[in-house]
């Protein structure tokens, strides 16, 4: 591994951590490798799974990141290990939501993750799971199905003039 790669996936580690502070009820995760290449993620953000033939909520979702030779040129690996009912997630499979960028970091693709897990963010035009798709396409007035969200607040700044006097 290269002295480049090496500095990238140790930001990429330090901003997660960066991230999970202040928000460790919603986000946890275990790491291999020094800098991490493996990744499982807890998140703890509502949710949709099938029950049957019902879409019912479900608030803990974990899923691995593997960081392949040819990251951050390629995605990471995703794979989704517990039951989520979305449509661009069907079994393990993910198809993320917009196309991957090499100048995103670690945190920004899992909080994108996070939008999809409360149905912040779905595509139903090129869904992996056309039932969830048809559900979500009717159901819209229903999300996100959780307020919360993995994104760090926003900080607003106001510039006023110093009063005159």
């Amino acid at each position: 591994m290269g002295p480049r790669k090496k500095v990238r996936l140790q930001k990429d580690f330090e901003e997660l951590v960066r991230l999970t502070q202040g928000r460790s009820s919603l986000i946890k995760f275990d790491h291999r490798g020094k800098p991490p290449t493996y990744y499982k993620f807890t998140i703890t953000l509502t949710g949709l799974k099938l029950d049957g033939d019902r879409a019912v909520q479900t608030s803990i979702h974990q899923f691995e990141l593997k960081l392949g030779s040819y990251y951050p040129s390629e995605p990471p690996d995703v794979t989704w290990l517990t039951p989520i009912f979305h449509p661009n997630i069907r079994g393990q499979a993910v198809c993320h939501s917009q196309q991957w960028s090499p100048a995103w970091s670690l945190a920004d693709f899992v909080i994108e993750l996070g939008d999809m897990i409360r149905m912040d963010k779905f595509n139903v035009k090129s869904p992996l799971d056309r039932k969830s798709a048809n559900w979500a396409d009717k159901n819209r007035q229903h999300f996100p199905v959780d307020q919360r969200s993995l994104r760090p607040p926003e900080v607003r700044i106001s510039i006023r003039p110093k009063p005159k006097g």
